[in-house]
């Protein structure tokens, strides 16, 4: 069950450009204090497009090290084509993953289509040693995945669940009502975050939750307990930091990891970090709105 909250992981890299992994091991040693249901590591916020193959392997390795075997290890395995999205999806299983998260294809664009999807991801989940969620984030693939693939779709024994990142509560509305309870939704926009959670989403990947887990997991067990005063007041906190972040993308996310103490490191070309006047309005966000 993917009930609860789970960071979408950074991976930091060093100035000349690696991985560096001691920093990516000391991250998930902090936030381990923290009661996540888990996390995800090679996905959007992991700066997964900029991996190599071998990356990525290192990446689920060294993270099934460090992940203690009660929070679930998700990872994304998603690719353009559904022979490579398979052999990901393998490798990861056999790296330790305990669930792959794999992404729309989405360069092929005029050809996607509810059909086209929907035989990709049977194909992957027939073929998968894990469970799966779908993905669907617009924002970065310019793709949706229509409701009418999901409804059939969860009908598939491997395949657990989705994470939305779209932010469309109508939508997120409408997938639950017309799927097995069993199938889980996740949301991975902090916009929507109390918003699903209140419409019957089970839990929540997000980037946020980089930052602020404990606040993050404060907002989900008081909307579990029907306590909407406090998780409105804390979702409030939250969106409130989000926009302060969100211009400057993946390197803002790491810049906050920065001034928080844990190591963020820099994102790769043609991403990049903050500069010293982004900075200093990220660490004074952190401090208006009391996560610092």
């Amino acid at each position: 069950m993917l009930r609860g909250v789970f960071p979408a992981v950074v991976t930091p890299f060093s100035p000349d450009g690696d991985i560096d992994e001691k920093a990516f091991r000391s991250n998930l040693r902090r936030w381990n204090q923290y009661d996540l249901a888990g996390y995800l590591v090679v996905g959007s916020t992991g700066e997964s497009v900029c991996l190599s193959t071998d990356e990525r392997a290192r990446l689920v390795a060294w993270a099934r090290e460090e992940v203690p075997p009660e929070k679930t290890l998700i990872v994304g395995t998603g690719q353009e084509c559904t022979r490579a999205t398979i052999a990901s999806t393998r490798q990861a299983a056999d790296l330790g993953a305990d669930i792959a998260l794999v992404v729309t294809p989405n360069y092929f664009k005029p050809t996607l289509d509810a059909d086209a999807f929907v035989r990709h991801y049977l194909a992957v989940a027939d073929a998968s040693p894990v469970p799966i969620l779908l993905y669907n984030v617009p924002i970065f693939t310019g793709v949706r995945l229509p409701v009418a693939a999901v409804r059939t779709l969860a009908e598939h024994a491997n395949i657990l669940g989705m994470k939305d990142s779209e932010g469309n509560i109508g939508q997120i509305v409408e997938i639950a009502s017309s799927v097995p309870r069993e199938f889980q939704l996740l949301v991975g926009a902090t916009s929507s975050f109390l918003s699903a959670l209140v419409q019957g989403a089970d839990g929540a990947i997000l980037a946020i939750a980089n930052i602020a887990p404990q606040a993050c997991v404060d907002v989900y067990r008081a909307a579990g307990e029907d306590d909407l005063a406090a998780a409105h007041d804390l979702h409030a906190r939250l969106l409130l930091l989000g926009r302060a972040i969100a211009p400057f993308g993946i390197g803002g996310w790491k810049a906050a990891l920065d001034v928080l103490g844990y190591q963020g490191g820099v994102p790769r070309l043609p991403l990049v970090y903050p500069d010293p006047a982004g900075v200093s309005n990220i660490r004074r966000a952190l401090q208006q709105l009391a996560f610092l």
